[in-house]
């Protein structure tokens, strides 16, 4: 069996590609470890944080590594040599591959002489250029640009992103590969939910939103949809986690405060900021339902995490969240950016849904989903190996 090199660099400004990692590693775990690749961690960030610790603790990770591989002057040096690959793409020229290893996830073909399994996390760039600076929409579209034109595999999230990148790129050489990460969230004590609900001072029953406060993930059309209900004489509690800033666009999450109080509903949302994944852990399982506005995504973490816990949903109509929702009987999709469809879904399900936990329905979703998990590790394993073989006949 080959060596999968996972290079992780933990973002504050990008949770959703740690957790992506997180949960790829929760389902290789699953498998007997004759059945899945050997799996090297490199870190170009500290390993030292609560999230490189679980990362580290999972199974399928090699634990045989040398303390000085995990230190920070390792992860600085690797870094460094990226960049300077980048920038001086020609003395790569100078290095060569490692046996059976293959790397992941690789963004750019500064590095050919690797066996790289190159990852698209979406096209956002392609579809809201406008939310990009010039040069980092630059660098974002070239790069995929160069990864199309390449050889080798890369793998998309999801039908949806398989579809666009057959759109954009219809003479790519680069071979596009489907994999869809499920949530590796698994249900906590019983009780512990009621220290989080009265820590945070939260009522009993809420919707919850778990998104960054960025453009494209569309709380405004969230907030309209409470304005329209308020005023029809229904209060509706939203809770809300993720960064508050935006460096794109900055003082968007100021302008949706300033909204929220010129309507008068800055009582009925409470902002919460990053918490601790403990803590959302918790909020997802409480919530009455999970609310996922957003515009674009490549596989919304908050839709898998709220299918892992069973939680009903209430999700904009974009072709991702369609897909990841197809077959659900507790998810309801309405018109993106739509604050009038919203508010209408929301009105006729509030009636009906309940607060969570509801240990039923986690049962039976974590069968679902621990079954789905072992499925998609082996589909990851199939994508590694195929990508092992064609680097040997190239």
């Amino acid at each position: 069996m080959s060596t999968l090199c996972v290079e992780f660099h933990e973002d504050d400004q990008w949770l959703g590609g740690s957790i992506y990692i997180d949960n790829l590693l929760a389902a290789l775990s699953v498998l007997p470890s004759d059945q899945r690749p050997d799996v090297r961690l490199a870190f170009l960030s500290s390993s030292k944080t609560a999230l490189a610790k679980r990362l580290l603790a999972h199974s399928a990770v090699e634990q045989n590594q040398s303390a000085a591989a995990y230190s920070n002057s390792v992860a600085k040096l690797r870094r460094l040599h990226r960049a300077s690959i980048r920038r001086w793409p020609r003395i790569g020229r100078f290095f060569r591959a490692r046996g059976d290893e293959v790397y992941f996830p690789v963004f750019d073909v500064t590095q050919r002489w690797r066996r790289n399994l190159y990852w698209i996390p979406d096209f956002q760039p392609l579809y809201f250029p406008a939310l990009f600076e010039a040069r980092e929409l630059g660098i974002r579209t070239k790069s995929m640009a160069d990864i199309a034109g390449s050889t080798g595999l890369l793998l998309l999230s999801s039908n949806a992103a398989m579809n666009d990148f057959r759109s954009f790129y219809p003479e790519a050489t680069v071979m596009p590969r489907v994999w869809s990460f499920c949530s590796s969230l698994e249900p906590a004590s019983q009780d512990r939910h009621r220290e989080v609900l009265q820590r945070y001072d939260l009522p009993r029953k809420f919707l919850y939103i778990a998104n960054h406060f960025w453009k494209h993930k569309d709380h405004e059309t969230a907030f309209r949809a409470l304005k329209l209900l308020s005023d029809r004489g229904e209060d509706i509690f939203l809770v809300c986690t993720g960064l508050q800033a935006d460096r794109r666009n900055p003082g968007h999450f100021e302008s949706l405060v300033q909204a929220l109080e010129t309507w008068g509903l800055q009582d009925r949302v409470r902002f919460l900021g990053v918490v601790p994944r403990e803590d959302q852990l918790e909020l997802f399982r409480m919530a009455a339902a999970v609310l996922q506005p957003s515009r674009f995504e490549g596989w919304s973490t908050v839709i898998e995490d709220a299918k892992a816990l069973g939680r009903p949903m209430i999700v904009s109509d974009i072709a991702v969240h369609t897909e990841q929702v197809e077959g659900l009987e507790h998810a309801r999709l309405f018109k993106t950016s739509d604050a009038e469809d919203l508010a209408g879904a929301i009105s006729d399900l509030w009636p009906t849904l309940t607060p969570g936990p509801q240990l039923d329905l986690e049962q039976e979703a974590v069968k679902r989903r621990n079954s789905v998990r072992i499925e998609a590790a082996r589909k990851f394993v199939a994508i590694v190996e195929e990508a092992v073989a064609f680097s040997r006949t190239v």
